[in-house]
């Protein structure tokens, strides 16, 4: 009996003696950049926070703290660099061999498996060019008819939901929105997410997404093992039977779509074989010789019902609420639609063309994203010693792209807590300096995609509403934003103190969202 109770009250001094002998050179050679200091075992996660909230706060302090600059900081014995300096960002990013994810991919796996996103080496190459020609011009012409379809059920849905100067939250309607039209265009199947608002895969993808972000930042949880034993274990399951199945489902359909000759021939033979949407190339495609299996079939696809999901949920809701506190900003935009649409066109769709002509949107969307970037954070592993920009990278480092720090930088941006769409014609950030669909060979495939949709749903919204907070005196008089990220504590403590309840409370849970949600009233044009 005393043995085994000498052995369990040694079993931390011989977990620490572990954890100090292993990670010594890490140690020693990560002293080169600055950050908090560690605690034996649990390293630096006591600080991240309880939620995403907290975490994202965290990671900004502590950028402020060290001088905007590349700081490491440890999750138990793993170290982590948290990296925005755009030498930094331009090697890694550029790189066609550091191009492995972090634990927050890995803990996603149960979820996406190895989908364009998560995997590496021979069959993330083989994959991205198999997959490539589902985004070419011609198919993002057609996908665009399919948008302004879905944006016009959008706005109608809104008007029944608006009247009154009714307050509602964006966020939570336009996440059935980027369903509709995901499932719609790449994977040519409908699900009718807006009418059907019971589904629970909306609330799912919130779920997940917050359960990975929360996991890749504590000791044991991250642990796969482990984590069966956590009391919120079940829920997970649940979440990830409710996301399997609504994936699968989607396959099924439209094979048998193909199977009962009903599949859509705009789809099937309007282009080459090169040009297919998103699912028919996979279903018709070949790696290695051979159809891709049920399994890589699965993986594909829920990447990116996923991707082209919630990403652009998040691109659009900010956006929306930005035209609701900056009204000057929205008549900009609303006098840009005129110009191109014509007076008499207003009521219409706008063509391929006519949006593309929309280069005040562009400004707005690109500023947009610098301040409220949908992925705030990527990562990549290091699985060998790097040498960047003259210092040492050592095997093991987890590397954290503060994509949304970029945009807070004021070596960069002058003035970034302000928010003026013209600074894109100004000041022009070189390549890495900003960055918020990734870049180099990793960079984010559907980007056009997820432009075009902003784009188009947002020119629908300004012609036919006018955006308003959801409380007349919200709107930003000087143009400065509301959020306290990137600011001096002095003068985020100020700023905090004046706080209104209607203040999106942001959060990184893979994607950029708001716990509180982003609350408008729209009031329609006449």
């Amino acid at each position: 009996m005393w043995v085994l109770l000498y052995a369990f009250l040694s079993l931390p001094l011989l977990l620490w003696l572990y954890q100090e002998l292993s990670t010594f050179r890490r140690r020693q050679v990560l002293k080169r950049f600055a950050g908090p200091k560690r605690l034996p075992l649990v390293g630096n996660a006591h600080q991240m926070g309880k939620n995403p909230t907290e975490i994202l706060d965290q990671i900004f302090s502590w950028w402020l703290q060290y001088d905007r600059e590349n700081y490491c900081f440890w999750i138990g014995s793993n170290p982590n660099i948290m990296v925005t300096k755009p030498k930094f960002l331009e090697y890694i990013l550029s790189s066609r061999t550091l191009i492995k994810k972090t634990i927050s991919y890995e803990l996603s796996e149960p979820w996406v498996g190895l989908g364009l996103i998560t995997s590496t080496g021979s069959k993330w190459f083989k994959h991205r060019k198999m997959i490539t020609p589902s985004f070419h011009f011609n198919i993002l012409q057609d996908f665009h008819k399919v948008m302004d379809e879905y944006s016009s059920k959008f706005v109608g849905l809104l008007k029944g939901v608006s009247a009154g100067d009714s307050i509602l939250d964006i966020q939570d309607h336009v996440a059935y929105l980027t369903l509709d039209v995901i499932c719609s265009t790449s994977m040519g199947v409908s699900i009718n997410a807006m009418e059907n608002r019971t589904s629970q895969i909306a609330q799912a993808f919130r779920d997940i997404c917050e359960n990975v972000s929360m996991r890749s930042f504590h000791v044991w949880k991250s642990n796969q093992t482990l984590y069966r034993l956590a009391s919120d274990y079940p829920a997970y399951c649940k979440t990830l039977k409710t996301l399997h199945d609504f994936t699968h489902d989607v396959i099924e359909k439209r094979v048998n779509a193909h199977k009962e000759g009903t599949a859509s021939k705009r789809q099937i033979d309007e282009f080459s074989g090169k040009s297919m949407a998103f699912l028919d190339t996979l279903l018709s495609a070949t790696v290695d010789g051979r159809p891709l299996t049920t399994q890589e079939l699965y993986e594909e696809v829920s990447t990116f019902i996923f991707a082209g999901h919630d990403t652009t949920t998040s691109g659009i809701s900010f956006a929306v609420y930005l035209l609701s506190r900056h009204q000057d900003e929205q008549r900009k935009l609303y006098e840009e639609q005129r110009e191109v649409m014509g007076d008499n066109g207003m009521g219409r769709d706008a063509t391929f063309q006519e949006i593309s002509q929309m280069k005040y949107l562009d400004l707005f969307i690109k500023e947009a994203q610098r301040v409220y970037p949908s992925v705030p954070v990527i990562g990549r592993y290091t699985e060998t010693d790097h040498v960047i920009d003259g210092i040492l990278v050592p095997k093991g480092t987890t590397l954290n792209l503060g994509l949304m720090m970029l945009g807070y930088n004021d070596r960069v941006f002058k003035d970034p807590h302000k928010f003026r769409p013209e600074r894109f014609e100004e000041e022009k950030p070189g390549p890495f300096e900003y960055v918020p669909f990734s870049a180099g060979p990793r960079n984010c495939i559907g980007q056009k995609f997820a432009l075009l949709e902003i784009k188009t749903v947002l020119s629908k919204i300004v012609r036919n509403f006018v955006v308003l907070p959801p409380e007349d005196g919200l709107e930003s008089r000087d143009g400065y934003l509301s959020t306290t990220l990137g600011l001096p504590t002095a003068e985020r403590i100020k700023k905090e103190a004046y706080r209104q309840k209607y203040d999106p409370i942001l959060a990184t849970a893979l994607i950029l969202k708001s716990t509180n949600g982003l609350n408008i009233r729209l009031r329609e044009r006449n």
